[in-house]
């Protein structure tokens, strides 16, 4: 997946109830996504460092 993918779906747990109604398990699964999309961004930037983007 990219990093655009792993946004997308934390931004889908985050967005898909209301603001004050999130169970723990929601935010705690979404932080994981968003951590996942750091990852895969730090390591499509490398990539494209080392293609020369």
């Amino acid at each position: 997946m990219t990093s655009n993918e792993y946004r997308e779906q934390a931004e889908k747990l985050l967005t898909s109830r209301h603001k004050d109604d999130l169970p723990q398990r929601l935010v705690e699964q979404a932080a994981v996504w968003a951590q996942l999309a750091t990852a895969a961004a730090i390591s499509e930037q490398g990539q494209a460092v080392r293609d020369g983007e």
